[in-house]
């Protein structure tokens, strides 16, 4: 793995880094695309070690235990997952049902919080799996872009990009600057004017955060709101771990430019001057966070869910197959390979309302019915997915500039084999009669109504203004449960 070279030692004698001691271990969680993964990373040293491939979001880390959210986005599953280490390996593993696209994770005290950016909340789940306590905001989903949590004293506070009162309305132009710390449970503002922020921390009686889509990292006074340091990484920040001495600042390269990185950075800053260290190369083309942990924790995180050996075994050479949710195969090694051009045979059944919003992001109910020969699979390095377009009612042209939603198959559908899964369809921006076709789509190939108008089912709907959404004070609601 590549890495910078350390800056020489201080004259006070301070070490440059503390990755270098065997007490210390920075741990990163990462993720990325179908070809490079994400995972969890160690950096100890001069070496970066992939501890394994798994994409992950946030970590936390209360001495005894490590949690970590395994990524899942909304349009794979209405679902979160949570994995549990101790010294030994996971020690508890959680799903977080009707709970989607979690970003980040703090322990409190045998609770554990997680951020829900598509529900706009924050929800506290007992080690029993169930929700405690919520904290909602109003508005569609994902209009706020909630993303990192921390706590300082008894209160709690967030990160996020603007409530924008839109399905991701914070991504357009004007909101480059909405992008705030908040009190969580008044939403009241308590620094504004970021953009795209994440990872707050109070540090030294200031908030450190990473202004992500600025590419930097600011230090800001509470008091007056003025940023009083600032430091560009050169690319999109986002996870952020200290010290006495440094700040680990996670940068990542293809977030910032939009091109096809397959690495990102870990900046190392002076927190006395301000300056860079040094900067890591991890092989994830995106980091999520960065903790502090010990090496038996670690070793842990090393060993996994394999703590029995007998298992390990005897499911070994199945495990790959089995995350592609194939239990018993009809052959050994599954693909997601380019179809015959006669493979490109499917039946989709479904209904849809014949009116919708503009902007409107549905769940449709789908029966996918394979007529081919082959496997169709969600897997690289061709996967197949449920998708959709927009067509003028009259031109016949497409009415949406934007990249339809890819709905993952919920498993490999075998020759003649129907399954039924929800699919997500997002409605275009613009009002009128239009002709909805929802199809199957095999990624860097071709679309399957492409090859036969029948592979598609279509629809003529009409799409009508979107109602104006007020913003709201959020919603705190507890439940007693058994733990």
């Amino acid at each position: 793995m590549q890495r910078a070279a350390l800056a020489s030692p201080t004259d006070s004698g301070r070490q440059i880094s503390p990755l270098q001691s065997d007490a210390l271990v920075l741990v990163a969680s990462g993720f990325g695309d179908a070809v490079s993964g994400g995972g969890l990373f160690a950096i100890q040293g001069s070496r970066v070690e992939r501890v394994d491939r798994i994409s992950s979001m946030g970590l936390a880390f209360d001495g005894r235990r490590l949690a970590r959210i395994l990524r899942c986005t909304a349009e794979d599953a209405n679902v979160s997952e949570v994995a549990i280490y101790d010294e030994h390996g996971v020690q508890r593993y959680l799903r977080l049902d009707d709970t989607a696209s979690v970003h980040d994770v703090v322990w409190d005290g045998e609770d554990l919080v997680v951020v829900c950016p598509w529900d706009n909340a924050v929800r506290w789940f007992a080690p029993t799996g169930l929700v405690i306590r919520e904290i909602r905001y109003g508005g569609p989903r994902d209009s706020r872009h909630l993303n990192c949590l921390t706590r300082r004293g008894d209160r709690w506070y967030a990160t996020e990009f603007g409530a924008s009162g839109a399905f991701r309305g914070w991504n357009a132009s004007t909101y480059k600057y909405q992008g705030r710390i908040i009190d969580l449970e008044t939403g009241a503002t308590v620094v504004g004017g970021l953009s795209s922020p994440h990872s707050p921390r109070w540090i030294d009686g200031m908030w450190i955060v990473c202004n992500s889509a600025e590419c930097e990292l600011v230090a800001i006074d509470e008091a007056s709101g003025r940023i009083v340091r600032r430091l560009s990484c050169e690319h999109w920040t986002r996870g952020l771990a200290y010290d006495d001495d440094f700040f680990y600042v996670g940068a990542c390269m293809r977030r910032a430019t939009q091109e096809s990185f397959e690495a990102s950075q870990i900046v190392v800053i002076d927190r006395q001057t301000w300056k860079v260290a040094e900067r890591i190369v991890v092989p994830a083309q995106e980091i999520y966070d960065l903790i502090f942990t010990s090496p038996a924790l670690l070793e842990g995180c090393r060993r996994g869910f394999d703590v029995n050996p007998l298992r390990t075994r005897e499911f070994q050479q199945y495990r790959i197959l089995s995350e592609l949710g194939v239990d018993q195969p009809g052959r050994l090694w599954l693909s997601g390979d380019p179809l015959p051009w006669a493979d490109f045979r499917c039946n989709i059944a479904c209904e849809v309302p014949g009116t919708w919003a503009a902007g409107e992001l549905l769940e449709v109910s789908v029966q996918v019915t394979n007529r081919s020969d082959s496997f169709f699979t969600t897997a690289p390095p061709a996967p197949v997915y449920v998708s959709y377009k927009w067509l003028d009612i009259d031109a016949g042209v497409s009415l949406d500039d934007r990249r339809a939603w890819r709905s993952k198959l919920p498993r490999t559908i075998f020759p003649t084999e129907s399954i039924a899964m929800t699919a997500l369809i997002g409605a275009p921006e613009r009002v009128g009669k239009a002709i909805l076709k929802i199809t199957l789509v095999q990624e860097g190939v071709s679309w399957f109504d492409e090859q036969a108008a029948r592979n598609a089912a279509q629809f003529c709907v009409e799409i009508v203004a979107a109602p104006r959404t007020e913003a709201t004070a959020p919603t705190d609601v507890r439940a007693a449960v058994p733990r």
